[in-house]
């Protein structure tokens, strides 16, 4: 179907650039750590029903809500979602020197507007993503288009790759996935859709799944101090002492695991990614004793066609041959998908994006696309989704920074695919 280009028009000339690049700095002034994004939700519902979008609240838990706006079509045609995360990937608070050593100013955190460019913790990752598609939606609807299907606009929580694990349980550790989960089984479903992360404007519709494993070795928790090596080895007696075995272990495997699993997408490889992201291990106020317990923490991501058992099973061979006595656990579980029948969407993309820019759209570069997203979400449940999402910059520790123009860019294409798909008649056998 062609675009109508009188229509893209009227819908772009509604969208302003000052207005977009205010409301990236409002919602990066809005701190939504993941778990804590009430106050930012609320803004975009109350933003949302003042633009003449219908507000739809869902509370995934207490005091965290998903936050959705909806065009509403006649009811005759193909709808389509939008879908961008709230939370961020820093908390903006001092639980951050956890794994920042150094962490910048707070008022490098705050939003503003410094030349072309809106700066704050949380614009590039994602919310100059949702403010271009909260402009998207009040440009389409301004400019009075009348759409046949459905434009569904989803800023969700919890999509961060964050984990319930030991002491971390509370809601804010249930980030990769849990807020368009819920969004998509409390049915905002829609023919198609758009995730709106970063992506540098190029598309992709297949990502990685994720395995997170803890393996854990023991030791004999004992006063070390008056012991001999000799009769006291420390390879049995220390809990440390055996996870180095157990870390070259798994880095020799993973060296092996991330060649031999390079998946062929569509739109090119995915390069799966093995990493060691935490230990724990003995008691640093009473260090003179053997360490009776240690643990790591494995984050693996692995392409659609691999299975968690079978990222278990070779974890298992490995660590049996070593002859270290171990406790391993799976605590998350996420898989990898390729898009199923993204064709009419895809070919919208390209499209609009010649019609735009007169160029062609390009795919997002291999070592960007090797990720997890929610875009997983979508295509696992069987609604074709693409990511194509616009992408800043670290300029600090955890502050961000994103190109206004490449904010006016996304809101661009976001309004004029809803255009395109929202305006087909809907297949009678749909």
């Amino acid at each position: 179907m062609a675009l109508n280009k009188e229509l893209a028009q009227k819908v772009l000339a509604e969208i302003d650039r000052d207005e977009l690049a205010r409301l990236g700095c409002d919602l990066v002034n809005l701190p939504s750590p993941t778990g804590q994004e009430k106050a930012v939700a609320e803004f975009i519902l109350d933003w949302f029903k003042a633009n003449g979008l219908k507000p739809v609240r869902q509370d995934v838990e207490v005091d965290r809500p998903n936050a959705v706006g909806v065009l509403k079509g006649d009811g005759t045609g193909v709808s389509l979602g939008f879908n961008g995360h709230m939370d961020t990937s820093f908390t903006g608070t001092a639980e951050d020197l956890r794994m920042v050593a150094d962490i910048e100013p707070d008022e490098m955190l705050k939003g503003s507007i410094a030349g072309d460019k809106v700066r704050g913790l949380g614009i590039s990752n994602m919310k100059g993503g949702v403010a271009a598609f909260m402009i998207a939606a009040k440009a389409l609807k301004k400019s009075g288009v009348k759409l046949k299907g459905d434009a569904v606009f989803a800023a969700v929580v919890g999509e961060i790759s964050r984990t319930p694990i030991g002491p971390w349980q509370t809601k804010e550790y249930r980030g990769e996935g849990a807020g368009t989960r819920h969004l998509l089984t409390h049915g905002m479903h829609t023919d198609y859709a758009v995730v709106a992360d970063g992506s540098d404007m190029n598309i992709v519709w297949t990502q990685t799944g994720v395995v997170q494993l803890k393996i854990t070795t023991f030791g004999k928790a004992e006063a070390a101090w008056g012991s001999k090596r000799a009769t006291h080895p420390m390879e049995k007696l220390n809990a440390i002492v055996k996870m180095t075995k157990i870390i070259a272990g798994i880095e020799k495997w993973a060296e092996c695991f991330e060649e031999r699993y390079i998946y062929n997408s569509p739109t090119g490889p995915l390069f799966p990614k093995v990493n060691i992201g935490a230990i724990e291990g003995g008691a640093p106020y009473r260090p003179n004793y053997f360490p009776g317990v240690c643990s790591i923490y494995v984050d693996i991501r692995m392409p659609p066609q691999v299975r968690p058992v079978t990222i278990q099973h070779e974890v298992e061979k490995t660590l049996a041959a070593l002859g270290v006595e171990y406790d391993l656990d799976i605590y998350k579980s996420l898989l990898g998908h390729e898009g199923k029948g993204v064709e009419p969407l895809v070919e919208s993309l390209e499209q609009i994006h010649q019609h735009l820019f007169g160029s062609k759209l390009r795919f997002e570069a291999p070592d960007r696309a090797s990720i997890w997203t929610d875009t997983n979400v979508y295509n696992e449940l069987g609604i074709p989704a693409v990511k194509v999402g616009p992408r800043g910059r670290r300029i600090g520790p955890r502050a961000e920074e994103i190109d206004v123009a490449e904010m006016v860019k996304a809101a661009q294409i976001y309004a004029l695919v809803a255009l395109d798909i929202c305006s087909r008649e809907r297949p009678r056998s749909a």
